[in-house]
């Protein structure tokens, strides 16, 4: 804390930490690589560990003002010099210079006028720092709403866009969230020059929710509440609805649905517990095709038993296998529950939430979905009561712009409420209206399922952060995002999907999200047209709608794949781009996608148990969301196609890890790589022009002032390219095969090493 307020007092330097005085929230501002989200770099590790050492952080909202650190101020000092040797753990090249995610909170939350609803009237010298930033603030052309109930305010996004500029078109407000200087210089720098941002107006005075009677005990209540209503009103939740914040995303929240219901036991109790259940009595649990482990293993755990659903020939959910099943068991009188992915998190397919609901209730089931990986791209409707309502959405609200730090949320008909008259799942304070010393059973417990199911000091910065994650994507609109996703998803098929070397998992004909799981296959007869001995001699004219797309050769045939893990920490180390490879938690359906039978199954598994989980197959996982730019875009594409020929190349450079199945850069490879003379290498320059590939899915129509910033980008993302282009020249084409430990199986290992 004293670090904190250091920072805060230090009129010469003027950081903006936000009041997260803890180092881990700290952290959390400047490390913006974040889950599954893809990131770009301007600046490389090099430059970001200059600025370390320099202590000039190149990160917008910590630093407003940078200035060098006195080695008086021993409390930053040691702070920045271990971040440095983390930052360098957390990131391999390159880091993005604006993170998505925080960006976006930092910005929108900076003049909303949500926290001065929830709060009141701050402290007067919170005011009085306030009346004078105003001063200096230029005239905003927004106008503030009047009402003082936020959750009065979700009808629209327009509703809610205090303090925001108010753009009609979706390009006006996307560039706003990307953050391009024309468009919010002037928002940013109010943002560097305010200090009193919402976390130092909500910290301060926090306190206990669980009481009204002090000055901050209301506050917090009715922040806490107001953001727990509007959550649930942006979802479609009503007055039969309960909506519970668990702590680690969608995993908790399900936990929390089967405790509720009372299907939670502990592992070494379970099989006791099944046997005082009659057959009537258990629970039916029917899951997906595509489940993540999430919404499997704990139910696989809990008390019901599991009804695997599989695909059927299109690659959807199987609807009639589900028909049949429901049927049967609705004739056996038993408990039914259905809990389906809206969407897969490895392929992207959209599930028929509607239809399935529809049909669950139509044999006296409920009808729960899983809305991790599509909640923040689509709209959520609950509904329930309706035949093809929800009865139970799952939702991970860090996934969301804004979103890391917040809790997961768990909204629910409260006719899935099995403890009415037993204690709640956790008992503590906050859950009761009476306890005495004398006998347990005289305990009162709330009745409101919101308030005895929220024991303990409840997440206070947490939930309003998650509200505020959800303001941002009404602010955007619905409609603008799915145009977006749509455009992407479409284009990166179109140019993906005719490339031999690169194989796209799931089917390609479903609605699915911007997200690709896909293979990179190796070659054992690649050529380059062009190319000899290392040298560019092909003197045609590149074309302008082959800009970044340079790459094609033919005669291609295709070997192993390589490992997905390597080619995610290929367009890392080599582009900067963020990806993930391995099976995405979907192990099930992993074995559908790659085709793996029992018996090569069960000799991963005996592999596994001898340490060698490098042998699990899987896959490379990207996403295009909606914000990204079309440079940004574009450029991915070029990256997965610049490695679909030349990847295997770079596998004499890494180190492959049997145990742990990652793979590391040998940095001293490379070094006598580029140390040889290597005079006939010549790498031609590439051409450049404003606009890359063909853009006829893309709305956008840029100024001449927008070209010239977009002839910059692309050739920024082209010298990317041809340093990566360059090093491949100096590789072997096929690089030989490394040794297997000798109690590995030559058949067991599915990828190229």
């Amino acid at each position: 804390m004293y670090c904190s307020q250091q920072l805060r007092k230090d009129k010469k330097i003027k950081y903006n930490v936000l009041a997260l005085a803890d180092a881990g929230h700290f952290l959390a501002q400047l490390l913006p690589l974040h889950g599954d989200q893809l990131g770009l770099s301007n600046y490389s590790i090099t430059g970001l560990v200059k600025s370390i050492q320099s202590r000039q952080l190149p990160y917008p909202g910590v630093i407003s003002r940078p200035a060098p650190i006195n080695s008086s101020r021993s409390c930053v000092s040691s702070f920045i010099s271990s971040l440095s040797s983390l930052l360098l753990h957390r990131v391999r090249t390159d880091l993005r210079p604006y993170p998505t995610s925080y960006l976006s909170f930092l910005i929108f939350v900076n003049n909303m006028e949500f926290e001065q609803l929830m709060l009141g009237e701050a402290f007067s010298t919170a005011q009085k720092t306030k009346q004078d930033h105003n001063k200096t603030r230029p005239a905003s052309t927004n106008t503030s709403l009047s009402s003082n109930d936020l959750s009065q305010r979700s009808d629209s996004s327009r509703t809610l866009e205090v303090g925001l500029p108010r753009y009609e078109s979706p390009e006006e407000k996307l560039s706003w969230l990307r953050f391009k200087p024309s468009v919010a210089k002037q928002k940013w720098t109010r943002l560097l020059e305010n200090e009193d941002s919402p976390m130092l107006i909500i910290l301060p005075p926090a306190g206990n929710s669980h009481t009204s009677d002090s000055y901050v005990g209301n506050r917090t209540t009715k922040m806490v509440h107001e953001a727990a209503k509007y959550i649930k009103k942006c979802l479609g939740g009503g007055e039969d609805d309960a909506i519970i914040f668990c702590g680690s995303g969608t995993t908790a929240a399900i936990k929390r649905l089967q405790e509720v219901m009372g299907l939670a036991v502990p592992s070494i109790m379970r099989d006791r517990v099944l046997k005082c259940l009659t057959v009537e009595e258990r629970w039916v649990v029917f899951v997906g095709p595509y489940e993540h482990h999430s919404n499997l293993l704990s139910w696989r755990q809990s008390l019901a038993e599991v009804v695997e659903i599989g695909l059927d020939a299109n690659g959807s959910i199987d609807m009639e296998a589900l028909r049949q099943e429901l049927k049967r068991y609705k004739r056996a009188n038993r408990p039914i529950l259905g809990s389906f992915s809206a969407c897969s998190n490895v392929t992207g397919i959209y599930s028929d939430t509607r239809a399935i609901a529809k049909l669950l209730h139509k044999n006296g089931g409920f009808a729960c979905f899983d809305f991790a990986a599509s909640g923040p791209y689509v709209e959520i409707d609950m509904r329930s009561g309706e035949i093809d309502g929800y009865d139970a959405i799952f939702l991970s609200p860090h996934k969301f712009i804004g979103g890391p730090g917040t809790p997961g949320v768990l909204l629910m008909n409260k006719a899935l409420y099995r403890l009415r008259s037993s204690p709640p799942s956790t008992c503590g304070g906050g859950t009761v209206i009476y306890v005495n010393g004398f006998n347990e059973r005289d305990t009162l417990y709330y009745e409101d399922i919101e308030e005895r199911e929220n024991g303990g000091t409840p997440q206070i910065i947490q939930t309003v952060r998650a509200a505020l994650t959800f303001w941002m994507k009404e602010y955007i609109g619905y409609g603008v995002i799915e145009k977006y996703e749509h455009a992407y998803i479409e284009r990166a098929l179109e140019r993906l999907l005719p490339n031999q070397n690169i194989g796209v998992l799931g089917s390609t004909s479903l609605k699915r999200q911007a997200v690709l799981s896909f293979l990179i296959y190796s070659t054992s007869n690649s050529s380059f047209p062009g190319l000899k001995h290392g040298s560019n001699t092909d003197a045609r004219e590149t074309r302008p709608e082959e800009l970044l797309n340079m790459w094609r050769e033919t005669g291609n045939k295709k070997d192993k794949p390589l490992h997905g893990p390597f080619v995610a920490a290929l367009l890392n180390d080599l582009f900067g781009i963020q990806a993930r490879g391995g099976c995405a938690c979907a192990g099930p359906y992993a074995h559908t996608l790659l085709d793996v039978d029992e018996a090569h199954s069960l000799a991963f598994r005996d592999a596994f148990l001898k340490g060698y989980n490098g042998v699990k197959p899987g896959w490379t996982r990207i996403s295009f969301p909606y914000y990204m730019s079309v440079e940004e875009f574009e450029f991915i594409l070029a990256a997965l196609e610049f490695l679909a020929i030349y990847g295997q190349r770079f596998l004499s450079l890494y180190h492959f890890d049997w145990k742990t199945g990652s793979w590391a850069f040998k940095k001293k490879a490379l070094k006598q790589l580029l140390g040889t003379d290597n005079n006939n290498v010549h790498i031609s320059p590439l051409a450049i022009a404003s606009r890359a590939g063909n853009h006829e899915h893309y709305i956008p129509t840029a100024s001449d002032d927008e070209e010239a910033k977009q002839i910059k980008t692309i050739e920024k993302y082209t010298a990317y390219l041809e340093a990566a282009k360059y090093i491949a020249c100096l590789l072997p084409k096929f690089p030989p095969p490394r040794r297997l430990p000798e109690d590995i199986d030559v058949d067991l290992v599915s990828f190229r090493v």
